[in-house]
């Protein structure tokens, strides 16, 4: 993919984003992580897997602001 269409791209994704905010960390941060594993390892495959799971994971857990998931209720 020629490197123009790729930066409108993240232009297009990330315009959005509250920078204000914490849970603007996630996107930038699986940004970081695709762009160099992809520059490491040359995997699109790989480098687009490892961003995604990097991004759910910042969004699922760090940055739910208390709300979303609850905890199991204890059985026993």
């Amino acid at each position: 993919m020629p490197a123009g269409v790729t930066v409108v791209l993240v232009v297009y994704c990330l315009r959005d984003l509250p920078v204000a905010e914490s849970r603007a960390v996630a996107p930038p941060a699986a940004l970081a992580v695709t762009v160099g594993l992809h520059l490491w390892r040359r995997n699109a495959l790989l480098s687009i897997l490892a961003g995604t799971a990097v991004h759910v994971a910042l969004a699922s857990t760090l940055f739910t602001n208390g709300r979303g998931m609850r905890p199991l209720p204890a059985t026993g």
